[in-house]
């Protein structure tokens, strides 16, 4: 088992800290609109959608989305940024390993998501994203790449030391990570304090992410029913398998 983020406590500050304050990541979307425009994909499932990042940008941009998310606290910040850009989005609780939603052109699953998951549950999931899909349909992920974290590319994550003014509060967060070569795991451990100078709260957390590199992933997705891989480096720059933090994964049933 892997231990897990308190994603429900850091909801509140995830799009500050995430996502530079923004409501969705155009730059990715960008990508993942072009990629789908190429296959005439109208229909679109968010396995992990977390605050909408994906789901929000690519329903502005026409597509009919749900989006899922295992965290409630993280769903409700979810549809309440799509009701203020009124979007249709169909929002949904469930475990992204064995949840069914139906079956659609595209799959997404973004930010390191499948790194949650253990390599046997990761392995269920890419089976369950391919049931998910009409025949020709397009699988999207992304996941920190074990290869070049080998090398100094890992010490872009090694430590982070920010903070920000949110809603009235002082958020300060601090996180340390460390690579595990053996298990090709980062361990994270994460300190974040927030006040408004009456009230002062924190949470401390302990948990691992599972990381794959490019041969592993083939091979996993290969056994899912998925051919034609594609990879990318993060919002669809050229993956260097040595250089690239991400792995961006397009592959086709």
């Amino acid at each position: 088992m892997l231990k897990q983020p308190d994603y429900s406590t850091f909801a509140k500050f995830y799009d500050y800290f995430e996502l530079e304050g923004t409501s969705e990541t155009a730059e990715l979307n960008a990508f993942l609109t072009e990629i789908f425009n190429r296959s005439s994909v109208k229909t679109v499932i968010d396995f992990a959608c977390g605050t909408g990042a994906q789901s929000i940008g690519l329903a502005k941009n026409g597509f009919k989305v749900t989006a899922a998310d295992l965290d409630k606290s993280m769903l409700k910040i979810a549809s309440k940024k799509a009701k203020t850009e009124k979007l249709k989005i169909n929002f949904l609780q469930g475990n992204m390993k064995n949840a069914k939603y139906g079956i659609f052109d595209a799959a997404i699953c973004i930010f390191n998501a499948i790194g949650h998951l253990t390599r046997l549950d990761c392995s269920k999931f890419f089976k369950n994203a391919n049931k998910s899909l009409r025949e020709g349909g397009i699988f999207v992920f992304d996941i920190l790449n074990f290869t070049a974290l080998k090398t100094d590319v890992f010490n872009l994550y090694k430590h982070i030391n920010e903070e920000a003014e949110i809603d009235g509060w002082l958020v300060k967060r601090i996180r340390d990570c460390s690579l595990n070569r053996r298990l090709r795991q980062v361990s994270v451990k994460s300190y974040t304090s927030w006040n408004d100078t009456i009230h002062f709260d924190t949470l401390i957390e302990d948990w691992q992410m599972q990381i794959y590199d490019k041969a592993e992933l083939i091979k996993m997705l290969d056994f899912a029913g998925f051919s034609n891989f594609e990879f990318y480096d993060q919002n669809g720059a050229p993956f260097k398998e040595n250089q690239s933090g991400t792995i961006m994964v397009v592959c086709y049933k």
